[in-house]
């Protein structure tokens, strides 16, 4: 019975453990671009090819890098339906993203060339990598 008993708490405990595991801390990189996603946008496409959607996006947000994982299954040509009015940056993609099978990650990986960059790819992602 103790060693049932002990078991049974050794998982709670690591189960716990588990759950509050909280994201890993940013790279400054990656920090200053979930800044970026707090920024206030108002975006409207229709039948807007996804390649076309970010480069708007780009302008409006300056210093935004956004991939599009190509490799991974993402075309850049298919096409978004959107409109946002005043909304945070991340609203708009959760949104955008979400009726398209789409998901996003912001990278956060010293010495990596795409350190900062948000990744578009295939998935619920929505900003952090699902575990």
């Amino acid at each position: 019975m103790r060693r049932l008993l002990s078991a049974a708490v050794m998982l709670t405990l690591c189960w716990a453990a588990t759950a509050a595991d909280p994201q890993p801390e940013d790279t400054p990189k990656a920090a200053n671009t979930r800044k970026l996603l707090k920024t206030k946008v108002t975006l409207k496409f229709k039948d807007t090819r996804l390649k076309d959607c970010i480069d708007d996006i780009k302008e409006e947000v300056k210093g935004l890098i956004v991939l599009i994982d190509t490799k991974g299954g993402v075309s850049g040509n298919q096409t978004i339906t959107y409109a946002g009015k005043d909304v945070t940056l991340e609203e708009a993609f959760d949104k955008m993203f979400e009726k398209n099978g789409l998901g996003y990650i912001v990278i956060s990986q010293r010495n990596d060339a795409y350190d900062g960059a948000i990744k578009i790819r295939q998935g619920k992602e929505r900003g952090y990598p699902i575990r």
